[in-house]
């Protein structure tokens, strides 16, 4: 057993079946603490039930000597926010971008809301000439058609859980009441930041983040990258919309406004770009400090936003 790596309430470790051999990363909890501990139990629960080539499977959930950890297959590649994106071609970030939206999809089709989509927890592997995109880092969902599971509460009102910068704005105010729209947002920031090579909103501080984010202070995507189709530009200003009812129902509409395109036959085309070997050379090797590693955190901004107003909310269809 090898240490990969630790995240805010997370340690994670390279490690290999004593029967068949095979090699593993192990999740452990890292502080004892019931509400966090709860957490990554519910982790394991909802991964082990999303089996999809986007999603980082969860093969096993060990609970032993005070202490809960997750297996994951081990991926062997570094996150998006490590790609030299500015170097892709159209044709490959459309290949990732649909990966990405593509595991999104199912997560929603499953009622389930990530909560922390940015780059860091989308994880790139090459394997026989195709480069994968696998979202990771499920420790903040919670089901939405199972929301009275009898376990402890998970989430309460008013808890900020989320990346500034990537959070949509109604998700400053409480990650307990947010939807699926509140991941669509956090695409738009993915998308943009692996299609621009920045982030959208770049903020010191949590209050910064949040008016940015309500104001939609950010550079146009054809300013920074000239060849983008005017599609990626139209997907993510409706992602990046601060009015939830605003925005695409869930992933699997936003992947439509992305590509233009429905048809599954024809979407599976994107995903399985095949990159020549040279091309695969933009994709740093795996660095096991990045890698896997959860990046929660709880932190209490010194600076909150203001309360919601009160107003019509548009409930996500099917939801």
């Amino acid at each position: 057993m090898s240490p990969i790596g630790r995240g805010g309430v997370g340690a994670v470790y390279r490690v290999r079946h004593v029967n068949l051999g095979s090699e593993h990363a192990l999740k452990v909890l890292l502080i004892d603490a019931a509400t966090r501990r709860a957490r990554l139990m519910r982790e394991g629960r909802l991964q082990a039930n999303l089996r999809h080539p986007n999603l980082v499977p969860v093969t096993d959930l060990v609970a032993q000597d005070g202490l809960v950890a997750l297996v994951m297959d081990l991926v062997r590649g570094p996150s998006i926010e490590l790609l030299r994106s500015q170097h892709l071609t159209v044709a490959e970030i459309d290949s990732l971008a649909t990966g990405v939206l593509s595991g999104a999809a199912v997560m929603h089709q499953h009622g389930t809301v990530h909560r922390d989509l940015k780059p860091a927890n989308v994880l790139v592997e090459a394997v026989d000439g195709r480069v994968n995109a696998l979202i990771t880092d499920l420790g903040i969902a919670k089901l939405l058609l199972d929301d009275t599971s009898g376990d402890e509460p998970i989430t309460r009102s008013g808890l900020m859980l989320g990346t500034p910068g990537y959070m949509a704005p109604e998700q400053y105010r409480s990650a307990r009441r947010v939807d699926v729209r509140a991941d669509v947002y956090s695409l738009g920031a993915l998308l943009f930041r692996l299609a621009g090579g920045i982030a959208p909103f770049p903020a010191r501080s949590w209050a910064e983040a949040y008016e940015r984010a309500v104001k939609g202070n950010r550079p146009r995507l054809s300013a920074l990258r000239p060849d983008v189709p005017p599609r990626w530009e139209r997907a993510i200003d409706a992602a990046l919309s601060p009015d939830p009812a605003a925005r695409p129902a869930d992933a699997t509409e936003l992947r439509t406004m992305w590509l233009e395109e429905s048809d599954p036959s024809k979407i599976a085309r994107f995903a399985k770009l095949r990159w020549p070997a040279e091309r695969q050379r933009l994709i740093p090797k795996p660095s096991w400090e990045m890698a896997m590693v959860s990046t929660l955190e709880l932190p209490s901004p010194e600076v909150g936003p203001p309360p919601a107003r009160p107003g019509p909310h548009r409930q996500a269809p099917g939801r």
